[in-house]
């Protein structure tokens, strides 16, 4: 058994030698230098050894830490008191863990530059309890691990992107699902595991990471472009657009801002040309959801990377020919890039999807329903599978979350006739595409691939919703 030093003066002393003194599975030995009495505590322990003395005292601290301890624990609310019992207990021990707590904040630099001692930043750890009964904040395991958020629990929201999933469908890079509460009981997770309205999740990870797959769990029904970004960002350039092309962006992406949930839209215009084009995006300025950006200096499209972080952009619109010509720049974002097709979106009447296999359409169908229900317009699933009507895991999926949505989703097998050839001289219809790395590839094969996801390009007459692969 291990012996522990706690030195444990002023007010909170109380609560803290209480609390350790009821902990009946204590099996090491502890000495105790306190200010408080022995007698305010129901202490019958051979355990525990009090003394009462100053411990600011290094003559006196240093009679009794003789032996080798494995841990020494000041619990102080003095800072001074703290800083002076520190100094003592390192003077007699280089090496012993030190475990400090602070009600000041402020680390002093021999205490932060000291790799045998633990700080405990009190006010710290009182903020981040009270962030946890604010709506929507991700609870962190601050006492657990390295207490840098690298454990969170989350609850899942009814109409969260995650429900009615199969974890099997979830892509989970630098994170995973550990653990599953629901209505009491404990669920060890497994690939065909479903994820359930008011479900609470135990995820662990890369702190970073954590917090993103917060705010997708998070995102409810009606919320798109979130979670990726909430603005549209149309980009123009009057130099490589013809006027057509330029008044199609203009039109669609209006009409979009009068749909969707975003909170902008944000016209960014290079090469700049006087005419009819621009004086009506720019008349639009009175409208305080509506913006834009012109600049003049700019030739080339190098600024938007940056554009898309600084203006919290979730979708990005564009023209069909200039989508082709620099399709690895947008595939770079990881955002929703709608590529304009045809029609104006206000004439579609039908999304489209072609799925090739399950995890496909279950990591992006959220994003793909919430679209369509915002848009009002149908939903098919077009598969050319020969197990579709058998997977029941997909029924499940899609029987469930189409509910929540309200959009009566129409799935269609194909055995024999490619189902994009059997839609290719439609222009009408807004057609969803997993933006992955064979997407943004110039693919000349891509006509003759068995995945449907590849053959994109057969409609592209059609407006095309690409969203990233990975959610």
């Amino acid at each position: 058994m291990e012996k522990i030093l706690v030195v444990a003066q002023g007010d909170l002393a109380v609560g803290f030698l209480k609390r350790l003194f009821e902990n009946r599975s204590n099996q090491h030995y502890y000495t105790i230098i306190s200010n408080v009495k022995e007698s305010d505590f129901n202490n019958n322990s051979d355990y525990f050894k009090f003394y009462n003395f100053d411990p600011t005292s290094f003559s006196k601290i240093s009679a009794i830490v003789k032996d080798n301890f494995s841990q020494f624990i000041i619990f102080a609310d003095d800072k001074n008191e703290s800083l002076e019992i520190y100094k003592n207990l390192r003077n007699i021990s280089k090496k012993t863990e030190i475990i400090l707590l602070s009600l000041w904040g402020v680390v002093e630099q021999d205490i932060k530059n000291d790799k045998y001692t633990k700080f405990i930043d009190a006010k710290d750890i009182l903020s981040s309890i009270f962030i946890r009964y604010l709506p929507n904040m991700p609870i962190l395991a601050d006492n657990i691990g390295l207490g840098e958020g690298e454990i969170m629990e989350v609850k899942v929201p009814v109409g969260s992107s995650y429900m009615y999933r199969h974890l099997s469908s979830i892509q989970q890079r630098k994170w995973r699902i550990a653990l599953i509460y629901r209505q009491n009981d404990i669920i060890l997770p497994k690939n065909n595991t479903m994820i359930l309205p008011n479900d609470t999740l135990i995820i662990v990870g890369d702190p970073n990471v954590l917090r993103n797959v917060f705010r997708s769990i998070k995102l409810e029904k009606g919320q798109f472009p979130n979670p990726f970004g909430n603005n549209i960002y149309t980009f123009i350039d009057m130099k490589a657009m013809n006027e057509k092309e330029i008044k199609k962006l203009i039109d669609n992406s209006l009409y979009l801002n009068s749909k969707l949930s975003n909170r902008r839209l944000i016209f960014k215009i290079i090469n700049p040309t006087l005419g009819d084009n621009l004086n009506r995006i720019v008349s639009k300025i009175s409208d305080k959801n509506i913006s834009y950006n012109i600049d003049y200096y700019t030739r080339d499209n190098s600024h938007i990377v940056g554009d898309v972080v600084n203006f919290d952009i979730g979708l990005v619109i564009t023209s069909n020919d200039y989508f082709f010509k620099f399709k690895k720049l947008f595939h770079s974002l990881a955002l929703p890039i709608l590529k304009i097709g045809n029609s104006a979106i206000n004439n579609i009447k039908q999304g489209v999807i072609f799925g090739d296999s399950k995890m496909d359409i279950e990591n992006q169908s959220a994003v793909i329903l919430d679209c369509c229900s915002q848009l009002d317009i149908g939903i098919e699933l077009h598969y050319f599978d020969d197990n579709v009507n058998e997977d029941d895991t997909l029924a499940e999926h899609f029987d469930s979350i189409s509910a929540l949505f309200n959009k009566n989703i129409e799935i269609k097998k194909y055995e024999e006739k490619n189902p994009i050839l059997h839609l290719s001289k439609q222009d009408d219809l807004l057609h969803f595409v997993s933006f992955d790395e064979y997407v943004s590839r110039s693919d000349g094969l891509s006509l003759f691939s068995n995945t449907l996801n590849r053959q994109y390009k057969i409609l592209k007459d059609n407006s095309q919703l690409f969203i990233p692969a990975v959610l």
